[in-house]
């Protein structure tokens, strides 16, 4: 079968035939409708994620974590014909949190993740998989769904920011969130969610990047509700509750928005820097300290989370529907294997979501 495969750590990627690993008994066997790509598979693509690494005794990986496939031999709970997207981290088998369907926490670091770390992903035409990493996919969103996969890890990281938040009332008086306010850094496919969630459970919504928005993000910006600032001119003043940075841009950027957390606000930490640092010299440590302010590291949604996505994008598609299949920018065939590989080498000129399409 056709597979999109890499030779990790080095950089390069390749459309070739590989074996079909045929439909073990006990297991799901699903066609690819779609594959989703990110971020991730560009540094892999790369060479530039050196913790990337092939399954055991093997020098190739097949790329992909975020996918929609089609049941073609069932189980029982899964029948043919339902719409399926996988779980693309998995335990190490060994934790209590493992164990308990839990590996975004794990506490070996043994865990493999598909398409990046030790188990092949889903850039290939079928794959097997067990029930318990298999989400059903909601007919009425096929046309977006593949935005489940980085919606599921933004659903964990407000889970876990209102989680932590548990420490004081943050509660206004009313009952919601509408009094407290929300900065996301960086407008591409994982900062638009955690805007569209926030805006979701109530707060108020400020979005920002380093130039002025395009276009279609006006649009978006106000179907939704959201404020936007261009921050190459700084942050006008304003302070937050809550700053989530998934720009993936320099840490710098961290330190420059820092100043604007109010006290008691948390600051999420979500994408990788590319460069530079940032930093707090003994004044900014106190500074933080008394303002009770907490720091938090977000990875990676798991089962619950992939089904609360779906559950959102269900909504979405009637509150906001020109936002979200706005996010979808470019669908490229795997017939069109020149494209495919440019696309998976270098992000398109206004990029939110590519897709590859396998039918």
């Amino acid at each position: 079968m056709k597979a999109v495969v890499v030779k990790p750590p080095g950089a390069g990627v390749w459309i070739k035939e590989v074996q079909d690993p045929g439909d073990p008994q006990g297991r799901v066997r699903i066609r690819t409708l779609e594959t989703g790509i990110c971020g991730t598979d560009r540094e892999i693509v790369n060479g530039r994620r050196l913790t990337t690494s092939p399954p055991p005794g093997r020098e190739e990986l097949i790329l992909g974590h975020e996918a929609i496939g089609v049941v073609e031999e069932g189980d029982g709970i899964f029948r043919e014909g339902d719409l399926v997207m996988p779980v693309n981290r998995r335990p190490c088998g060994k934790c209590l949190n493992c164990k308990a369907g839990r590996p975004d926490y794990c506490e070996t670091g043994q865990f493999v993740q598909a398409g990046a770390n030790s188990l092949d992903g889903f850039m290939r035409e079928y794959w097997n998989d067990e029930p318990k990493y298999l989400v059903k996919v909601p007919p009425a969103v096929r046309e977006f769904a593949i935005l489940a996969q980085p919606l599921a890890d933004v659903e964990k990281s407000v889970e876990e920011i209102l989680t932590v938040q548990g420490r004081l009332i943050w509660n206004c008086e009313d009952g919601t969130l509408s009094c407290r306010k929300a900065l996301v850094i960086g407008t591409g496919t994982t900062g638009l969610l955690f805007a569209l969630l926030l805006k979701t459970e109530g707060m108020e919504v400020w979005v920002s990047n380093r130039r002025e928005p395009r276009e279609w993000e006006a649009k978006v910006f106000q179907e939704v509700g959201l404020n936007f600032l261009n921050s190459s001119k700084g942050y006008g003043g304003e302070s937050f509750d809550l700053i989530v940075e998934a720009s993936g841009s320099t840490a710098a950027v961290v330190g420059e928005a820092l100043s604007s957390l109010r006290r008691n606000g948390v600051l999420g930490l979500f994408s990788f820097p590319r460069e530079e640092s940032f930093s707090l010299d003994h004044r900014g440590v106190q500074t933080f300290v008394m303002r009770a302010n907490a720091i938090v590291g977000l990875v990676n949604g798991q089962k619950p989370h992939f089904q609360r996505a779906m559950v959102h994008l269900s909504a979405w598609n009637s509150i906001w529907p020109n936002a979200v299949r706005s996010m979808i920018t470019k669908v490229v065939s795997v017939r069109d294997e020149g494209e495919v590989i440019r696309v998976l080498r270098e992000k398109v000129r206004g990029e939110i979501k590519v897709k590859i399409d396998w039918t």
